[in-house]
């Protein structure tokens, strides 16, 4: 056995605080194998309650317990008889087989027992917020003693050890599972997702997916004083670290940093192409400008993370925004790591010229692949944006709404003040770690939650279907296949209006010139009458006794000349380019006149509509905040103060715009508070903004009919969504059923020759096999609901996965009976690829039953 003594011998003297991680590493990566085995014994023999005799040594132990129930003292620990194995080669294999950790790979008086180190990390996964600090204090205060900041760093180095244990266990596991493929997690994650059943029909959107980029999880990036005057940051002072932290869940920043626009010509067989006219959401979505996001902030390393979630809240991958705000590269990088999906986004229409102008364009092409935007994003877009990207127009999206990154990260802030200060792989390696703990107990145990409550909702949606058939046929949506031209039809429409006519914008540019003109001759032939009078007045002897009036007089009628003489060249200018004669002139009065004082007064009313428009946007937003968990005492007060001020703004914009409203030829419609109040969507300022006559007379243009039309693809996509959870469901059961018995095989065969293995495996199948009975009740309790058809009742009944898992290279299925039974659990009930003009049909034919 090698001493630690020897070790520490060999290496005195050679070591420093620069160096210290790194030999700290290279020493555990020799000792590593055997470490590892001696941790999957321990937990082995822990299960079983084997004993084992062995020589012991004394050493302090820092644990929460005695054997007795008593506290540990956490700063010299309690003195305990340590099990010394020697056929173990290091001292400290034989610690871990006992069930305590050493502090680091050297010399070891005092030891962690494993049973704290996995009291904190639980701990840790579900209160985030607990770091190790507290946990150590926590430990001191039981004891009555004052902490020591050596104490926290110790307890680190011990856990540090103790994940890179667990993670190569879990290594371990998952080699004997197979499942060591590239991206086997991200392309296996989610059973409602990716685990594909034989003979389930054909979704035509095979899957959706959340991303997005959250800037709670910075990283502070250690460096010295600032130098000179303090604007520029120090050099960096961080500890040289070889080791990246966590795993598969995160790209690194080589990956990401190839997908920035100038390193596109580095990729085979690409070309550039000419960038597309500016997006209309460009100017509401400060991240779709790059320049508003590249810069750093201050001693932040990362800024963020940029994550994509399946529906279900399932972690696809992380990439970190590191020192640069939400680029497009990391949604780029994203999408070449997994392009299998819809990928709902903030700024859809912003990505999609970029996407087909990146090396992507032909790979997402070729996998179908559609940008969308979230309901409560979508509709703070303009109205054409929504027409093209927004779910409810989206066949196949379902009831979905795509706001899963906004959830998920409302539990991951807590991350926050405890990954701020750490290290960059202690980071990574904590977000790994709850994510992964996220992802099979939090997520895992709400599928079925998530599965019942999308279904009781359709259900809901689908038993208001005779009413919203009442509400078509009220407002002459006789047809529901209309309301799929209307929205072609409003799309065009806007489409050619995205642009104002370049000679529009000049005759409305040559008519104010020519209104500026009149008024300043005017003004100059006043100042010339005024000037006659007075000089008159005062007489020629008497102008130089009291001139001070005459001279202001005077000045005033050269500044007018002045000022005639240079509008007089801008008019001239603005002829030539409307190619105008002299005596072609527009006049008062004439018909060119008038059309380009309705130019001028639309633009007024557009200008004063979108005043108006961006006050109600921001109260929006300030309701939202106010009401917001964690939002403190005094930042409450100063929205409330802000609030105030807002309305009074409000209803100042109000009264401008129905000024303009009013002088337009027709008027248009007036607005009052309370309307203002309830335009929550703001498509309805879209179609204020529109100020011709006809399009007013248009079907898709009155509120009434787009009030229906939405009730009806509402209608539409319940239906859709009824037929995913169908196929989501199935192939939940037959996920639990398979993998179940997969690793009930393995198990058994496993412990053939290594009984520890066997029961690492057993517990990483535990991990989600615990919640399955949960999901098959909560399964059942959705065969009761009201509405529920028991023609959909096989949908519940497993069926036969694609990926089928085996053992000894035999098929499950014939030792497991899935082939066996009724073969009607498998097949597709009748009417499930119904389309969407057979259910816009069946809305017209509840119609006519029941309205009629």
């Amino acid at each position: 056995m090698i001493q630690s003594n020897d070790l520490y011998s060999e290496l005195k003297g050679y070591r420093n605080r620069r160096n210290k991680i790194q030999l700290d590493q290279a020493r555990w990566d020799e000792q590593m194998p055997e470490l590892v085995n001696a941790y999957m014994d321990f937990c082995n023999r822990r299960r079983s309650g084997q004993l084992f005799q062995a020589e012991v040594r004394e050493r302090h132990v820092v644990s929460v317990w005695t054997t007795t129930g008593k506290c540990f003292n956490p700063r010299q620990g309690h003195l305990t008889q340590i099990p010394v194995f020697v056929t173990d080669t290091y001292t400290n294999a034989s610690y871990i087989r006992s069930g305590y950790l050493p502090f680091n790979p050297l010399l070891n008086q005092t030891l962690v027992s494993l049973d704290t180190l996995e009291l904190y990390h639980n701990l840790f996964m579900r209160c985030p917020r607990l770091g190790i600090q507290p946990f150590i204090r926590a430990l001191c205060d039981l004891q009555g003693i004052r902490s020591k900041n050596n104490l926290s760093v110790q307890y680190s180095s011990a856990y540090d050890l103790y994940i890179r244990l667990v993670e190569a266990v879990r290594s371990k596991v998952l080699d004997a599972l197979n499942r060591t493929t590239p991206h086997w997690r991200m392309l296996n994650n989610c059973p409602c997702c990716q685990y594909e059943v034989v003979g389930e029909p054909e979704l035509p959107i095979r899957m959706l997916i959340a991303i997005d980029g959250n800037n709670s999880l910075k990283r502070f990036q250690r460096r010295e004083s600032p130098l000179g005057d303090g604007q520029e940051l120090g050099v960096e002072k961080e500890r040289p670290d070889d080791r990246v932290g966590g795993g598969d869940y995160f790209l690194q920043e080589e990956q990401v940093n190839l997908w920035d626009e100038s390193q596109w010509f580095k990729w085979p067989g690409w070309t550039p192409k000419e960038k597309s006219p500016k997006v209309p959401c460009e100017d509401r979505w400060s991240n779709m400008n790059e320049a508003k996001t590249k810069r750093s902030f201050g001693h932040f390393d990362v800024n963020g993370v940029f994550a994509g979630f399946c529906r279900h809240s399932f972690t696809i991958v992380f990439l970190d925004m590191v020192r640069s705000g939400e680029h497009s590269k990391y949604m780029l990088a994203f999408l070449y790591h997994f392009m299998t999906a819809c990928l709902g986004y903030d700024i859809a229409c912003g990505m999609v010229d970029k996407i087909a102008r990146s090396p992507l364009s032909e790979t997402a092409g070729n996998e179908r692949l559609q940008m969308l935007i979230g309901l409560l994003h979508g509709y703070a877009h303009n109205c054409l944006c929504q027409l093209s990207f927004l779910l409810l127009y989206i066949n196949g999206a379902g009831i979905e709404d795509l706001k899963v990154c906004e959830r998920y990260f409302s539990h991951s802030n807590a991350l926050a003040p405890v990954t701020r200060y750490m290290s960059k792989f202690r980071r990574r390696q904590a977000i790994s770690n709850y994510v992964y703990h996220r992802d099979n107990l939090e997520t895992y145990h709400n599928l079925s939650r998530f599965l019942y409550s999308n279904y009781k909702q359709v259900l809901t949606i689908i038993g208001r279907s005779k009413d919203t058939a009442r509400v078509l046929k009220a407002v002459g949506l006789l047809d529901p296949n209309n309301a799929i031209r209307w929205l072609d039809e409003e799309r065009k429409y806007l489409e050619s209006r995205q642009k104002i006519p370049e000679e529009d914008a000049l005759k409305s540019t040559y008519y104010l010139s020519l209104v500026k003109l009149a008024e300043c001759q005017d003004g100059l032939a006043r100042a010339r009458r005024t000037f006659r009078l007075e000089l008159g007045l005062a007489g020629v002897s008497e102008v130089g006794q009291d001139g001070d009036g005459l001279f202001l007089t005077e000045r005033q009628m050269a500044n007018a000349q002045e000022m005639e003489a240079k509008l007089l060249l801008d008019v001239q200018s603005f002829e030539e380019r409307l190619e105008l004669r002299r005596d072609q002139r527009w006049v008062n009065g004439s018909e060119e006149w008038k059309q380009a004082a309705e130019l001028v007064s639309t633009a007024k009313y557009r200008k004063a509509l979108d005043r108006l428009e961006g006050l109600i946007v921001a109260r929006i937003f300030e309701l939202s905040k106010m009401n917001l968990a964690g939002t403190g005492y005094k930042m409450r007060q100063h929205i409330g103060d802000a609030m105030k001020k807002r309305s009074k703004a409000i209803l100042s914009a109000l009264d401008n715009y129905n000024e303009a409203a009013a002088a337009l030829k027709p008027p248009r419609k007036l607005l009052g508070w309370d309307d203002v109040l309830n335009y929550t969507y703001l498509s309805e300022f879209d179609f204020l903004r529109d100020t011709q006559t006809d399009i007013l007379q248009k079907p898709w243009a009155k509120p009434a009919v787009r009030e229906a039309m939405s009730e009806l693809f509402k209608l539409m996509r319940a239906g859709e969504e009824l037929d995913r959870l169908h196929v989501e469901i199935k192939r939940l059961v037959t996920n639990m059923k398979e993998e179940e018995e997969y690793i009930r095989r393995l198990v058994r065969k496993v412990r053939r020759h290594n009984e520890a293995l066997s029961f690492q495996i057993w517990l990483h199948g535990n991990e989600r096999r615990r919640f399955n009975g949960i999901h098959r009740r909560r399964l059942r309790d959705i065969q009761r609901l009201k509405g529920f058809s028991q023609s959909d009742a096989h949908y519940f009944q497993p069926g036969v996965g694609i990926r089928r898992q085996t053992v000894d290279g035999e098929e499950d299925g014939a030792d497991l009976g899935l082939n066996g039974g009724d073969d009607s659990d498998s097949d597709e009930s009748d009417g499930d690829d119904e389309d969407v003009d057979d259910r816009a049909e069946a809305v017209l034919a509840i119609a006519n039953d029941t309205v009629e």
